[in-house]
Formats: structure tokens, sequence, C-alpha cells
């Protein structure tokens, strides 16, 4: 018989059994010790052991679903009126028993308790607190769709389709970047400058990603310091035992509007990876919105590929 219950103290190692056994596709690291679930769930300033839902069938872990609320509008705290599935985890050998479903209905329960009236399952792109760093590469954005039917779950459950968020990837081992006369004088008038301290950013960045190696970039004009671009890396060391190579996620990348539409994006990108690629990384990880066609554009012209998609799903409350 399962039974349901909140997180006890007692229960990461058998969490993270759970996890490296099942199957959670491309998008999760895998291992890990558990010391890296309590660096980037259970330690998380926010974390509530009442919105952490546990299936247990004969003292082990089978199944676990993890609620949680977005970010207001400042990124300085928790907005209690948009809530999050930011994971639901069952094991294989006990999928399509109605594990899945109580432990949403739970997370439901508590949400509502909470003062939520909306939830998006798989938070999307910049609102997930928990699981940046092991599930989704840069990124907890959403689940992904290789890795179990969640658009039939999530559908029988009332929710619908929010979005999708697209992972692309460079390998930086081959292939040669693109030339052309504008990245050229670019080069020659432009000067990459690299902060490794990124102190500017909000209480949300650094819950997420304080933990992790982060650097900013800004490219700027040599005669006057104006920046025309910026954009920043995080390391996914966790990932390599996994993927087997060392990597980094870019995100944020920017463009004044004033200087928009000179091929600054693009030329920051590629200077960003000549450089990730004289420190020997090998992979370099980006995630967009499926509908942001502009970065698209952008990274497709720098060398990156699609090779997984994220999707998230919302109901009211």
């Amino acid at each position: 018989m399962v039974e349901f219950r909140t997180f006890h103290n007692c229960d990461p190692p058998e969490i993270l059994k759970l996890w490296h056994a099942s199957e959670l596709g491309p998008s999760a690291a895998e291992g890990f010790p558990t010391e890296i679930l309590e660096l980037f769930v259970f330690s998380q300033p926010f974390f509530d052991r009442k919105s952490f839902f546990v299936a247990v069938e004969a003292d082990r872990v089978v199944g676990f679903s993890h609620a949680s609320f977005a970010p207001n509008a400042t990124e300085t705290a928790l907005d209690l009126n948009q809530g999050i599935i930011s994971a639901l985890v069952i094991h294989p050998e006990h999928r399509r028993r109605g594990i899945g479903r109580q432990l949403i209905e739970q997370a439901h329960v508590y949400l509502k308790s909470r003062g939520a009236t909306t939830v998006v399952a798989g938070a999307g792109l910049d609102r997930n607190g928990f699981y940046n760093g092991v599930y989704g590469g840069l990124q907890a954005s959403g689940y992904s769709v290789t890795a179990a039917p969640w658009s039939e779950f999530f559908a029988a459950l009332g929710y619908a389709v929010r979005g999708s968020t697209s992972i692309l990837h460079r390998d930086l081992t081959t292939g040669r970047d693109p030339v052309s006369s504008r990245l050229i004088r670019h080069r020659r008038r432009l000067n990459l400058v690299i902060t490794d301290r990124v102190g500017d950013q909000s209480w949300w960045w650094h819950v997420r990603f304080g933990q992790l190696d982060s650097l900013k970039f800004e490219l700027q004009e040599r005669h006057d310091e104006s920046v025309v671009a910026c954009g920043e890396i995080v390391g996914l060391d966790v990932y390599v035992p996994k993927w087997g190579v060392r990597s980094v996620g870019i995100r944020n990348v920017a463009v004044p509007e004033e200087q928009r539409r000179h091929g600054y994006g693009l030329s920051l990108v590629l200077e960003v990876c000549r450089r990730l690629r004289e420190q020997h990384i090998q992979l370099i990880e980006a995630q967009l919105e499926q509908k942001n066609s502009a970065a698209h554009d952008l990274f497709a012209a720098a060398g990156f590929e699609q090779i997984q998609e994220l999707m998230t799903f919302e109901r009211a409350l």
C-alpha cells in the first residue's frame, strides 16, 4: 500500500535513489550525491517541508511532488498568488497507478491554502526556485517532452499548455565561427570585459545561481567604454557525469535598444564561445522561450542547435 505524507528530514537519500532510477531524460543530471539535492533544493531559504509530498511504499520513496511559488515582479520575494509545481517524479515501476494524480492534488491543496489562484506546472523560464543546476540544464524551466507523456497527464488534471522553452546546444570542439566583414569590424572596435563577481543581481538570481560559478560579459566600445551588448554564463559542473564534457550555460544576452540591428548580440555570443574554447569548455547551452524568434535567429546564426524542449502547463485553482 502506498502512503502519502509530507517531507521528513531522513528522506533525501531515498529521494536521490528515486531520482537516479526514474529515467528523467537528457535534461536531468545524474551521478551526483545527496549533498547536491541539499544545495539546490532542501537548503533553499524558502523551502517548506509542507509543500513537498512523497509517496512511500514499504519504506521506499516511489514518487514526490514539490509545490512552490513564482517570484514577484521585482524578484525580491515570492508571489503567493502564483503557484508552481517545481517537480514531479514517479518511479517507472509505479506509473499509471494514480500516484502522480494524488501527489499533484495534494500540491493543489497546499497552494490554495497559501493563497495561490493559479498554478503553472513546470514553472517556466526564470520562475523556478528549485532544481536549477540538476534539471533542465541551465534552468529548471519545464518538463522534458521526451521523458514522459506530460501533455496527456496534465490535461487529465485540467491543465492547458502554457508554453515551452527550447534548449539549444553548441559543441565548441567542432565547426567554425561564422565570419563577415561586420563581425571583423566589431572585433577591431570593441572590447570584451569579463567580471567574475556578479554583485548587481536580484535576490531571486542569488538564490537560484549563487551557488554556481558565473561570469558577466560586456561588449564595450573602446573609445568610451559604452556597453553595446551584455550577457552572463553559469557553470554546469553537475552535468559532467551525465554529459561527459565540461559545459556552461549562457543567459540574459541583451543589447540596448538604441544599439540593436547592428549584430552586437551575435558578436558577443561568438566572442564568449571563443573565450570558453580557449578555457577548454566543450559545450555551451542556451534556453529560449519558443516564441522568442529574434533570440532563436541570433543563436542559430552563432551555430546553436535545438536539442530538447521543456513544456509548461497552467490551470486556475
